[in-house]
């Protein structure tokens, strides 16, 4: 019986003292991944998000051009959208907006620029490839690495209106189509909003006569 509880008490020793090196070796591997992680989270992701925002921000403002362009491909006309009355005097009295067409607009422009922006994001990012290893100087030497992470969540379209003297009883009415596009940036461990916002002017005129206050401080749309 006395030899068996020496033997027991020699395993018991072995087996603490392999269990205790174990314990180091994980503790090593994980302090390791932790440190992976805190640099691609802190850094690396930080950079490669950095590239794709302007890219975001290239894409939406391309994407609208092209909607806004192919929409409006037969020239919208001041008229088609503002309707002027003045008085006898010749002052401006009242001014309408064509809100079928306005929406109208709003709504072919909005679909469109989501259709081009969305087959544009699914072509993919093109990263350097040295932007990976998250020092800066090295973020745009390398090939290109397509990836994907982009992609839309929403495009708001809306009209808004600029007016500016240009002359004793004359101002210069500008129309703009302005999009808002949020596009997400998703990769692993982060989640990203950049909302880009591009205007394009429709049509301006030259309205002779007094605007009222009311319209040089308000908004038409």
């Amino acid at each position: 019986m006395i030899e068996a509880t020496s033997e027991n008490v020699w395993y018991r020793k072995k087996k603490r003292r392999f269990s205790f090196k174990r314990f180091f070796s994980v503790l090593f591997v994980l302090a390791i991944l932790v440190g992976i992680y805190l640099y691609y989270s802190k850094i690396i992701s930080k950079q490669v998000i950095n590239i794709c925002v302007d890219y975001a921000y290239s894409f939406n403002t391309d994407s609208v051009n092209k909607a806004v362009l192919s929409s409006l491909a037969d020239k919208i006309k001041y008229e088609d959208l503002i309707t002027v009355d003045k008085n006898e005097s010749g002052d401006i009295v009242l001014m309408k907006t064509n809100s079928y067409k306005v929406n109208l607009i709003n709504k072919e422009i909005a679909e469109s620029t989501k259709t081009i922006l969305e087959r544009k994001l699914d072509e993919g990012t093109p990263v350097p490839l040295f932007a990976f290893t998250g020092i800066s100087l090295l973020a745009g030497f390398g090939n290109p690495v397509n990836i994907k992470t982009l992609s839309v969540s929403t495009v708001i379209c809306d009209f808004e209106s600029k007016f500016q003297s240009v002359g004793i009883n004359q101002t210069l009415h500008s129309i703009y189509i302005v999009v808002n596009s949020k596009v997400l940036i998703e990769m692993p461990f982060r989640r990203e909003e950049v909302e880009c916002k591009t205007s394009v002017m429709v049509c301006e005129a030259v309205l002779v006569g007094k605007v009222p206050d009311t319209y040089l401080g308000g908004k038409l749309f």
